[in-house]
């Protein structure tokens, strides 16, 4: 629904809901579902990405390339740890989560990141910003793409 006709209350239900949605299928590996939680317009950021993995990815062909390559390093994930916290602005949710990650090879690989999820009028992620820790990512690259 667009966010005209819904209140800025319901707003931050559509968006919570959306988000939990995003881990959930995250954790399932429906990575086509996941991508449609998404604004064909959108944008994510990882500022302090390093090594091949980029800094700003740019519409959906870009974010579900990624997601998908990384995807195909490993054979599990989960989120021990899923936290949201709606803003003041409807919109605007922080999230802190950490993942756990059983890679092809058998290595684990675990970290805790922190992020700011915008929405759209229509309840899509128009906006990601993500923060965590890139060195064992960063080592684990070759494994995940």
């Amino acid at each position: 629904m667009p966010t005209t006709t819904l209140t800025p209350d319901q707003r931050r239900i559509r968006n919570m809901a959306a988000l939990n949605a995003y881990f959930y299928l995250l954790e399932e590996g429906d990575l086509d579902s996941w991508i449609d939680l998404w604004a064909d317009n959108c944008t994510q950021i990882v500022p302090y990405a390093a090594g091949e993995l980029p800094r700003r990815l740019t519409g959906k062909d870009e974010i579900h390339t990624l997601y998908k390559s990384i995807a195909g390093g490993f054979t599990k994930l989960t989120f021990q740890l899923t936290e949201l916290h709606p803003l003041q602005d409807p919109d605007k949710i922080f999230a802190r989560w950490q993942p756990y990650i059983e890679l092809l090879d058998g290595s684990f690989y675990s970290n805790e990141s922190v992020g700011l999820f915008e929405f759209d009028e229509e309840g899509r992620i128009r906006h990601f910003s993500e923060y965590f820790n890139p060195s064992g990512f960063v080592e684990n690259y070759d494994t995940f793409s």
